[in-house]
């Protein structure tokens, strides 16, 4: 089969020509081992050939909108009739997961089924038969529902990457994996690759999550040991001291004057916070300010820190997992963009795609797009120059998922005395407060 290529030489030198590989991952193998990074890679042949390169090169239309065949009317007709209405009793026999199915797939539950997929399939099971067991196993209704739809799908002929493109359980990234891995040859490899990358992007999801945990844990117990003293303790102490006839210090005076008005507008503080909270979430998830608040956040001290090194472990591992996976580096480019779930990172990656497509190295527009760290565009450029792209960026992962942990633990340890200083203080006024009066009604009374 004949491939028409465009790609950088290692002397940063753009060639375009064509050679002759017995498929995708023969061309891109064969550029490689000559030390050319591949940027884009068309098949010159038929109209199948044409459309899976399509996807494989950096320009190209939507998926969805090349490869959605329209189905034979007797398909469409006998899945329906499959179809059964929705009853009453049917409603009842539902779980939660069957009537409040949204199509999502955690990432954890999402790894297990690529690992079971890879190993199934490198011990030589069909995988329509790998399917069948899996679905018939799995406890989650979504993925098992898909599953079930991409087995009929494949008993259709359609390709397991276009099959899995019409659910809404796997992301774009995941399908592009495994397109690349039916191209190649090498499905198993690429659902292994899969199941790696879901592994990692989990394990660093779970360290921001222990990271926020203690915090949070400590300002809920804070919080809580105030509204139990203003509701509960405030009036009681308030009456005993009237009762006693005593003169307050002012400290109590002011205790118990915010008690008062606790009591009366607690509805108040309980809408600030659900404001606030709400607030920042809408926005930081509404397109029209989700890159104003990304761009506030890499302004916030230590907060910056995380985020940037979060989004860089992401973003670099996606990358070298397409890579190795022999997708060419613009469409990987566009893939990584689309995981560092940061709007300046994405800018970024998006300068870094144009320059690429330019003619640029990727060392050279990494530093123009202002966003990267100097440690990825020189570990890019290694990468480059030696044709072991997917092993530098790989490793700066790595080093960003150590640097990660290192932040987490600094910033935990950090925390943790101004916490306690924080919940300290609170008791200590609330003691002095409670105690002073109790005190000064034991001297008059002596």
């Amino acid at each position: 089969m004949l491939f028409k290529y465009r790609a950088r030489s290692s002397s940063g030198e753009i060639v375009e020509n064509t050679l002759e590989a017995e498929d995708q991952q023969s061309a891109i193998n064969t550029l490689k081992s000559t030390g050319m990074l591949v940027i884009n890679l068309t098949a010159q042949g038929s109209a199948k050939s044409s459309s899976h390169a399509g996807f494989m090169g950096g320009l190209f239309k939507s998926k969805h909108k090349e490869k959605k065949a329209p189905q034979p009317q007797q398909l469409r007709t006998s899945s329906k009739k499959t179809k059964q209405p929705l009853t009453f009793k049917s409603l009842l026999s539902m779980d939660l997961a069957q009537l409040f199915n949204t199509g999502h797939v955690p990432l954890k539950v999402l790894m297990v089924f690529f690992r079971q997929l890879a190993t199934m399939e490198s011990a030589g099971l069909s995988l329509a038969t790998s399917l069948d067991v899996i679905a018939n196993g799995e406890k989650n209704y979504a993925l098992r529902t898909a599953l079930h739809d991409i087995k009929s799908r494949l008993d259709r002929g359609v390709p397991l990457s276009q099959a899995m493109s019409a659910q809404k359980a796997f992301n774009p990234l995941l399908i592009a994996l495994v397109e690349a891995g039916e191209e190649g040859g090498l499905l198993g490899q690429a659902l292994e690759q899969g199941a790696m990358m879901l592994e990692k992007q989990e394990q660093l999801r779970g360290k921001i999550r222990s990271a926020m945990f203690y915090p949070a844990f400590i300002m809920i117990f804070a919080v809580a040991i105030l509204v139990f003293f203003f509701i509960f303790l405030v009036p009681k102490f308030q009456d005993t001291f009237n009762s006693l006839g005593i003169e307050l210090p002012g400290i109590t005076v002011f205790l118990f004057g915010m008690g008062d008005w606790f009591q009366a507008h607690w509805y108040l503080i309980a809408l600030a916070v659900v404001l606030i909270i709400g607030g920042w979430i809408f926005l930081s998830h509404n397109k029209a300010t989700k890159g104003t608040m990304d761009r506030i956040k890499l302004k916030i001290p230590v907060i910056k820190e995380l985020i940037l090194k979060a989004a860089m472990a992401r973003s670099s591992r996606t990358l070298s997992s397409l890579t190795a996976a022999g997708v060419p580096i613009v469409r990987g480019l566009e893939m990584a963009e689309g995981t560092a779930n940061n709007v300046p990172v994405q800018n970024g990656y998006q300068e870094l795609r144009k320059g690429i497509i330019r003619g640029m190295s990727l060392g050279d527009a990494s530093k123009m797009a202002g966003i990267f760290p100097i440690l990825v565009s020189q570990m890019m450029r290694i990468g480059e120059e030696t044709g072991h792209l997917d092993q530098m960026l790989e490793r700066v992962a790595t080093w960003y998922d150590q640097e990660l942990d290192e932040q987490i633990k600094a910033t935990v340890s950090l925390l943790e005395p101004l916490l306690i200083i924080f919940v300290g203080g609170i008791i200590t006024v609330i003691a002095i407060s409670i105690f002073a009066p109790v005190t000064s009604a034991i001297v008059q009374l002596a």
